[in-house]
């Protein structure tokens, strides 16, 4: 069994920290499965977006992929233009080396 680069809490908090400093543009790209997909090899969109308002009940309910599961989580939410962010949970081995070729480019 083989070590791992990150941490499920690791790649969450870098990336989230990392996000902050993207552009609007790319930002939007994370919140759509495609991109997610190609930059970091994971099966959902990196983050979900709700606007600010959002009561702390509709936040949990934007966060359930279909069957109510929760896949993804406020910890390292972040704030841009009206809009909060949450990041994915599901993250495995095989993304760490994804997950650090794209904080390295952003370096």
């Amino acid at each position: 069994m083989s070590q791992r680069i990150y941490t499920n809490r690791d790649i969450q908090e870098k990336i989230s920290l990392a996000a902050i400093k993207l552009s609007d543009v790319d930002l939007e790209k994370f919140c759509q499965k495609d991109d997610s997909k190609t930059i970091f090899d994971i099966n959902s969109p990196l983050f979900v977006k709700v606007p600010d308002h959002y009561t702390h009940s509709q936040k949990m309910e934007a966060v359930k992929a279909v069957g109510g599961i929760n896949r993804w989580i406020w910890k390292f939410e972040f704030k841009r233009n009206g809009f909060s962010y949450a990041i994915s949970t599901q993250w495995y081995a095989k993304n760490d080396e994804y997950v650090q070729r794209w904080l390295h480019r952003l370096k």
